[in-house]
């Protein structure tokens, strides 16, 4: 790759996450409307897929944001007794950081990410 072709392709921003994993963000979008938080709801078109956490080969964080936007606020969206999806504000509570998959099927791993965990539905 050229000098000039690995700068551009370091410019360019994350694929959005609605793009790489739809189920996702309109499950999201409808549990947020659910809950009474339609401006949250409202920032799922903007979120980016920034992969996964590297801490460990099993570990489910996906990143929407770079980490040094994250807060310490968290919430999660249950099925029944076991949370699906806990989500992690970012440091304006205006968006979202990330978010722990816990028991969500995403669907086939899509081109866009090729590096999903090992175990990921």
């Amino acid at each position: 790759m050229s000098e000039i072709e690995s700068e551009i392709e370091s410019d360019s921003e994350p694929p959005l996450l609605a793009d790489v994993y739809p189920a996702l963000v309109s499950f999201l979008d409808t549990a947020l409307v659910a809950e009474g938080l339609p401006l949250l709801a409202q920032a799922l078109v903007r979120l980016r897929f920034h992969g996964w956490c590297r801490c460990g080969p099993s570990c489910t964080y996906l990143r929407t944001a770079p980490s040094t936007r994250a807060a310490d606020a968290w919430f999660h969206f249950d099925d029944e007794d076991a949370p699906r999806v806990w989500v992690q504000l970012d440091q304006d509570h205006a968006s979202f950081a990330g978010m722990e998959i816990c028991e969500f099927e995403l669907g086939p791993a899509p081109a866009l990410d090729p590096d999903r965990p090992v175990g990921m539905l």
